[in-house]
């Protein structure tokens, strides 16, 4: 088997063992090729790939297992209905049975710009200044993940200025009414669904014969709960690296991952050492880094690699720094280093802006990660309104969106009467249709609706590539597009994004699976959706799980790296520093570390993280 997977003896090992695992892998150890490796395994000895429950934190990566796994068994992708990520399998399980929860089939997602159009008039309602929004949909989202919500929020109490408890009561009552989840519902209510009905949990847990978790420093409580749920025999293999928890402020709890040991006593714990992306001395300065973290689960990373350099320098200003990574950049590129295998990382976005100036002045190429994801752009979002409005004639959000767009004239006090003119209960589009049907508009109001809710009736029982194709011939949006876009470059973008979203729709049947993976995908946000030229600028948390030849860590001041929100206890120090180490391990052969004294208006020192790896540099 070692040969047929190209496996290490450990990985071998891993993967061999028939039982509770936990592996703890490294950067860069080759933890998806161990995991994957494992289900091929799994299916080899006899077990259903229908009956496999591999959970993964992006849809990326679940797409990229189920290509591995394809070349891997020969088996089609679609033998692997349960390669998916946390909300892609819950919200599978959860529509199947979501009327024993009260709710009706077809249940929708809303997207993010749905619940935040939701969120303002709950606002306003409860006469609430809109600037809290942010925070308010940020706290409820957390109260959420945490698993007991009304729990959460009571223990937030100095938040009492935004009454969060009643925002988030009649948050939850709209949502219901409109036979809706959003994306933090999805978990809980497929949490509530396995706990409180025991034949559903039963089940799912005979139906899977193993449940194998990536990424499983990251879990949160919900998460970990809903995998135990799901676990009915104690086959159960995760993958992670504890050093490598990052993701603390979105509620993920190391924890579970540390007293793996705890819950399943009769677990087995794999350690995969041996780093294959980054030189032996980038390597031992990383250790020597994350050595400072009281809590951690103990291992020695080590690289057969060698002449990695390390180099550490200080600035009196981010001008100077940014100035100075330019001028090692152009000499990398002298040696023949592509920019596209340089990467600047930063703790916060805010950090690019003296780089960008500095790369633009020296004509050097550079690329954004971590920018708006595809699904959240303009057009897409316009379009992706028109499909909801047809299957989803409730929701106000992505009809009151498409009245306008193209433009027709339609102004707000105009979309106040007509939504006066419903019944109880009803939603807009529904008020629409009644004043169109009794001729309750003035001609040119009359014939632009009318016109509109034509187009709705068409597109409803298409394909959903064809609906988008009506859309766009039938409402002129091109035509809006091209008066829209700010220059003939961004047109062409647009224009090519309108055909990716054409492409993706056709690989779906109907419209209702298209959307159901239009508001999954949020999960991918901070995945880089450019080109593969220029330098990347990039946060540290969306560079995880990328490698590059030359790495710069920039910005590493006490205040920023560590932050200094994250200051006031070890534990959030402890996950900076998890940060820094993650940063580090990203670089092959060069690893540049730099901090300014004077950056955004202030004076700080230079991080003490930089002090920690010194003597290694």
């Amino acid at each position: 088997m070692t040969t047929q997977f190209q496996l290490s003896d450990e990985q071998s090992e891993a993967v061999a063992f028939d039982g509770p695992a936990l592996v703890v892998a490294g950067a860069g150890s080759g933890k998806t090729r161990t995991l994957t490796a494992k289900i091929a395994h799994l299916i080899n000895s006899g077990y259903s790939s229908k009956q496999i429950l591999a959970i993964t934190f992006t849809n990326k990566a679940a797409g990229e297992m189920k290509q591995r796994l394809v070349q891997m068994t020969g088996l089609p992708a679609d033998e692997f209905p349960w390669v998916r990520t946390f909300h892609s399998a819950s919200f599978k399980i959860l529509k199947q049975h979501c009327r024993l929860l009260g709710f009706a089939q077809p249940l929708q997602i809303y997207a993010e710009y749905q619940q935040q159009k939701l969120f303002k008039e709950i606002l306003a309602l409860l006469n609430i200044d809109k600037k809290f929004l942010y925070s308010i949909s940020s706290q409820i989202s957390a109260a959420k993940n945490s698993g007991d919500p009304e729990d959460y929020l009571n223990r937030n109490s100095s938040y009492s200025y935004m009454r969060l408890p009643d925002v988030y009561k009649l948050y939850e009552k709209h949502l219901f009414e409109k036979n809706a989840v959003d994306f933090d519902n999805i978990l809980m209510l497929t949490r509530n669904l396995l706990r409180d009905h025991p034949e559903v949990r039963d089940q799912y847990q005979r139906l899977f014969s193993y449940v194998l978790v990536d990424e499983y420093q990251d879990t949160n409580d919900i998460q970990e709960e809903l995998t135990g749920l799901l676990l009915g025999n104690g086959k159960i293999f995760c993958v992670g690296d504890d050093w490598q928890a990052i993701y603390g402020f979105r509620g993920s709890n190391v924890n579970h991952f540390l007293r793996f040991k705890e819950k399943y006593p009769l677990a087995r714990i794999f350690r995969l050492e041996q780093n294959y992306r980054s030189a032996e001395e980038i390597v031992a300065a990383a250790n020597d880094l994350i050595r400072h973290n009281a809590m951690r689960m103990e291992k020695e990373c080590y690289s057969r690699k060698t002449g990695g350099k390390i180099k550490i320098e200080h600035f009196f200003s981010d001008d100077e720094e940014a100035a100075w990574v330019a001028g090692q950049i152009r000499g990398l590129q002298r040696k023949k280093i592509p920019c596209d295998k340089m990467a600047v990382l930063y703790r916060t976005k805010f950090c690019s802006y003296s780089f960008e100036k500095a790369f633009r002045s020296g004509r050097i190429p550079y690329r954004m990660l971590g920018s708006k994801g595809f699904f959240d752009r303009k057009e897409v979002i316009d379009i992706t309104c028109y499909l909801t409005a047809a299957v989803f004639d409730k929701d106000d959000a992505a009809f009151e969106r498409i009245i306008n767009i193209p433009k027709r004239g339609i102004g707000p006090g105009t979309i106040g009467k007509i939504a006066a003119m419903g019944n109880e209960g009803d939603g807009l589009q529904a008020a629409v249709r009644r004043a169109v049907t009794d001729s309750l508009l003035s001609g040119k109001n009359y014939q632009a609706l009318k016109s509109l809710v034509g187009l709705i009736d068409r597109i409803r029982d298409m394909r959903p590539d064809g609906a988008i194709r009506e859309v766009l011939d039938g409402s002129g949006y091109m035509d809006y597009l091209r008066q829209y876009a700010k220059t003939p470059d961004d047109l062409t973008s647009r224009v090519e994004n309108i055909e990716q979203l054409i492409y993706s729709a056709s690989q779906h049947e109907t419209m209702l699976d298209y959307l159901e993976e239009a508001a999954l995908i949020k999960e991918d946000k901070e995945e880089s959706d450019h080109g593969d030229q220029g330098v990347s600028l990039s946060t540290i948390h969306a560079s995880k799980g990328l490698e590059f030849n030359v790495v710069f860590v920039v910005g590493c001041e006490e205040n920023l790296l560590p932050h200094w929100k994250s200051k006031e206890t070890p534990s959030e120090v402890d996950e900076e520093r998890r940060l820094m180490y993650v940063a580090m391990t990203r670089a092959e052969q060069y690893l540049f570390l730099t901090s300014a004294g004077y950056r955004k208006g202030q004076f700080n020192p230079r991080s003490r993280f930089i002090d920690e790896v010194f003597n290694s540099a």
